[in-house]
This record gives structure tokens, C-alpha cells and sequence, in this order.
């Protein structure tokens, strides 16, 4: 099926559903819009250099104070 396919398909789906099933609809295409920017997000947020300098060893000090408090 083509992109153009789907899109009349839809269309059609679309112009068929009762207002509540649209107000769902439109819900789930909102969550999926969010999630593709979640997604998006948190790779920019993974690749910055704040995220890569935290993970540096120079940082390793902390994962051996927070594994004291702990067990402790």
C-alpha cells in the first residue's frame, strides 16, 4: 500500500467515526507525535557533551559514594 493509499484510507476510516471514537483517535495520534519527540529528545540529551562529560571517569568518585550510602 502507498503512502497516498494509506492516507485516503484513513481519510475514509476517519470521516466514518463517531465524535468519541475521533476524540480517541486523535488522543493516540497525539501520543505517537510525543513519543517520536520523547525519542528525540532524550538521543539529543544522550549525544550532548553535559551527558558524555557525567559519564567521563573522572566522575567515577560518585557511583562509589552512592554505592557506600547504600549499603550503609
Amino acid at each position: 500500500m502507498t503512502l497516498l493509499e494509506m492516507k485516503q484510507q484513513m481519510h475514509t476510516m476517519v470521516d466514518s467515526l463517531s465524535e468519541i471514537k475521533l476524540a480517541l483517535a486523535l488522543d493516540f495520534l497525539q501520543f505517537l507525535a510525543q513519543r517520536d519527540t520523547a525519542a528525540e529528545l532524550l538521543w539529543m540529551q544522550m549525544h550532548s557533551d553535559a551527558y558524555r562529560e557525567w559519564l567521563g571517569e573522572e566522575n567515577d568518585v560518585y557511583d562509589r559514594v552512592f554505592a557506600n550510602e547504600s549499603a550503609g
